[in-house]
């Protein structure tokens, strides 16, 4: 986040969906906080220097007729700089419109709902009645009341949603680099921050996809957009969508589907780490349903209906190729 955002930010300069995008970044680790928190000090300190001469003067010479000798003004002297710097500070926290801003700026953070999803299939009823169900490692950002206008809400993660009809409000979703925009329908997205594509599946109703200013992509039922980060590219896929939302029932289904993919989904679900040997293991494609299953059963399945022969070593789960 730049410093000239930020600095907007703080001067109440930037659009609802701008701030929206600041408060999210600060939000999302301690050491953006304090950045925001220097900032706005820097910010307020600067703003000292408009404070009226003759306020700061009436209050020396209040102050100063207590002094008498030059050593009670050399002393005094230290002990004013410090009583002036809270006086001004004071003054300017409680100038007109300064209090309220700096209150405004807080209760926007506040009026934030973030969950985040450890272990998966975490539900969520959003102020519209829109319901949310969040795989596992995944989070949610959402104001906990929505303009008259839009209902936007930011995804890093994996999500099933099923949102509220409302043609006179819009719903947003913010999935890193896509946005997704719907009035009512149910559909699947995919948007880990570490992943090198982004998944957007419709199983009813109907999807806009914008990407930055480009023309937005309409999705239909049973249709999965794949948009590919190095790439800067979008991929239009026919699917079973109902094997894509499979994962909110615990199972999860690959049809044809990249060894590679398959190891991050189970990394994911189960909390273990693969170590791959064969390179040609990463290009094999991988069809099959595991259907709650534990990750010894879904690794004695592999072998079975695959080439694959595993191992463990420093609690790692080594995969080769027979």
């Amino acid at each position: 986040m730049q410093e000239k955002q930020i600095i907007k930010y703080i001067k109440g300069e930037l659009n609802s969906s701008e701030e929206r995008e600041v408060i999210e970044w600060i939000r999302s680790h301690a050491d953006n906080q304090k950045k925001f928190t220097l900032l706005k000090a820097q910010h307020v300190a600067s703003q000292l220097r408009t404070i009226p001469e003759n306020d700061s003067q009436v209050y020396y010479k209040k102050f100063s007729k207590q002094v008498k000798t030059k050593k009670e003004y050399k002393y005094a002297a230290t002990i004013f700089g410090a009583m002036l710097i809270a006086f001004l500070i004071t003054y300017y926290m409680e100038s007109p419109g300064v209090a309220t801003k700096h209150a405004t700026q807080n209760d926007q953070i506040e009026q934030f709902n973030t969950i985040i999803s450890k272990e998966g299939n975490h539900k969520v009823t959003l102020p519209d009645g829109s319901s949310i169900t969040l795989n596992v490692d995944s989070e949610l950002v959402f104001p906990k009341k929505f303009s008259d206008s839009i209902r936007e809400v930011t995804l890093t993660g994996e999500a099933f949603f099923e949102i509220t009809h409302n043609d006179n409000k819009p719903f947003i979703v913010n999935a890193n680099e896509i946005k997704i925009k719907v009035l009512g329908t149910s559909f699947n997205v995919k948007s880990y921050s570490k992943d090198e594509k982004i998944e957007t599946t419709l199983v009813t109703g109907k999807v806009e996809l914008i990407k930055d200013e480009e023309t937005p992509v309409i999705l239909a039922p049973s249709q999965k957009a794949v948009f590919f980060k190095s790439e800067n590219k979008l991929k239009i896929e026919e699917v079973n969508s109902s094997n894509i939302i499979a994962w909110k029932d615990g199972k999860l289904i690959f049809s044809n589907t990249s060894m590679e993919d398959v190891i991050v989904d189970l990394e994911r679900k189960y909390d273990v780490k693969f170590i791959i040997n064969s390179p040609k293991l990463l290009a094999y494609e991988y069809t099959g349903t595991f259907d709650n299953l534990s990750i010894d059963e879904v690794l004695d399945l592999l072998v079975i209906s695959s080439p694959i022969k595993h191992s463990l070593k420093d609690e790692k789960i080594v995969l080769d190729m027979k």
